[in-house]
């Protein structure tokens, strides 16, 4: 498996842990929700923060690493994660 390869496996597993993670304080923690940030918008934090430490990790700038289909595919995998925890908790 290239380094790549696992970058793309990370990114998708990631997303779907950190959007059941923002789902669950969502739904669950009313301090979170009383921070005025919507959850899309953590979800996008979160996936800024997942590049930008995947790139320090591989010694590579973030924009390498991942298509922007990829990019759109993991924000989507994590607002679907997000959003049905949030479902399945209220």
């Amino acid at each position: 498996m290239t380094s790549l390869d696992r970058v793309r496996s990370a990114l998708v597993v990631f997303n779907i842990l950190f959007g059941a993670l923002v789902g669950v304080l969502t739904a669950r923690v009313p301090a979170f929700t009383a921070l005025g940030m919507p959850a899309f918008l953590w979800l996008v934090a979160g996936l800024f923060a997942f590049e930008l430490i995947a790139g320090l990790l591989l010694n590579a700038h973030p924009s390498t690493l991942l298509s922007m289909p990829w990019r759109a595919a993991g924000l989507a995998v994590a607002f679907l994660s997000c959003y049905g925890a949030i479902a399945l908790l209220s």
